[in-house]
């Protein structure tokens, strides 16, 4: 298992999406343990994350063979975190699910000993009304404006889980056998510019524009970004248990209720949150996960819990306000 300032066996690794909130902090994680971190930006500069020692940044798109190619040589591993939310159907799929099987098919090729792929539950089909949704649980795989998903684009669940398939193909050939795991995330508590739930989701609820679903009642299933580092760096350390394996990072779940009333409780100007109905037969927004699977087999416990990281963000806003930097929805 990863111990608190190495992961055994990895040296370098490569982080797309080294920009972004889930991104930047693997990247400062991986570091902090002695790792060679290469992060792929779009343009280079004063990223938050990527300013620690060890972080070099790669000015490139992952998803020209060429850079991906480039990106992976010499690379023990490579932690895959970038992803579109388009809702361009093409230009989503041509990021989430052509971008992740050619990079996975770049690390292979180039000898990478461990992937990482970062996934979502938006991948699961909520419409098909289970009780909990484990790992084996139907993912989406119909092109349709999914009605319910907490993702911003419609299209966004649905090219996670046809990159996962695509990623399987490197994962399952006899003669590629790419050592990868998938990490299903929930809702990502943690401040970053990029944060949706502690920057932008409450810059939002703050003006009114969260509506509440009936009674509110529909589950948030959230984790911590530190929880996520944590499972990253367990999957690392362990490719004998976790290679070939998906796993839910949920640690819990809150509803959207009493998520909405708390960011609302930070803010002396916010409006009450507007209430849809719900209509007759009306699914659920989002489904109850479980990380059994994650505990039983590496051994996770989280490491962060919920009201701190609502605390974390709460102290955030507080400090936002005092030097008027609160960004716009």
């Amino acid at each position: 298992m990863a111990s608190a300032s190495t992961i055994e066996g990895i040296e370098t690794a490569l982080v797309t999406g080294g920009t972004g909130f889930v991104g930047s902090r693997l990247a400062a994680f991986l570091a902090a343990r002695g790792v060679r971190v290469r992060a792929v930006v779009r343009r280079s500069g004063d990223h938050p994350g990527l300013d620690a020692p060890g972080i070099e940044q790669m000015v490139g798109d992952f998803t020209d063979a060429a850079t991906a190619r480039a990106a992976c040589a010499g690379m023990d591993a490579v932690v895959h975190c970038a992803a579109s939310l388009s809702d361009d159907l093409g230009e989503i799929r041509r990021v989430n699910v052509a971008g992740t099987g050619g990079l996975a098919a770049a690390a292979r090729a180039a000898g990478c000993r461990r992937f990482v792929h970062i996934s979502t539950v938006s991948v699961y089909d909520w419409e098909s009304g289970l009780a909990v949704y484990d790992e084996t649980a139907p993912l989406k795989s119909t092109v349709k404006l999914y009605p319910h998903t907490p993702a911003a684009s419609p299209y966004y669940g649905l090219s996670k889980a046809e990159g996962e398939l695509a990623l399987r193909t490197e994962m399952t050939d006899p003669e590629r056998g790419l050592a990868a795991t998938i990490f299903r995330l929930g809702a990502v508590l943690g401040v970053h510019p990029t944060s949706s739930w502690a920057i932008q989701v409450p810059a939002k609820i703050r003006q009114g524009l969260v509506s509440l679903k009936g009674d509110g009642g529909d589950v948030l299933p959230w984790t911590h970004i530190d929880n996520v580092c944590h499972a990253a760096g367990l999957a690392l350390a362990d490719p004998a248990a976790s290679a070939g394996r998906a796993y839910n990072v949920v640690d819990g779940h809150v509803t959207w209720r009493d998520y909405v009333e708390e960011v609302r409780g930070w803010f002396p100007d916010a409006p009450p949150a507007p209430v849809i109905p719900r209509g007759p037969g009306e699914g659920v927004f989002v489904g109850r996960c479980t990380g059994d699977r994650l505990a039983t087999e590496l051994a996770y416990a989280p490491v962060r819990t919920y009201a701190e990281g609502m605390a974390e963000a709460a102290a955030w806003w507080h400090s936002a306000r005092q030097v008027a930097t609160i960004p716009t929805p």
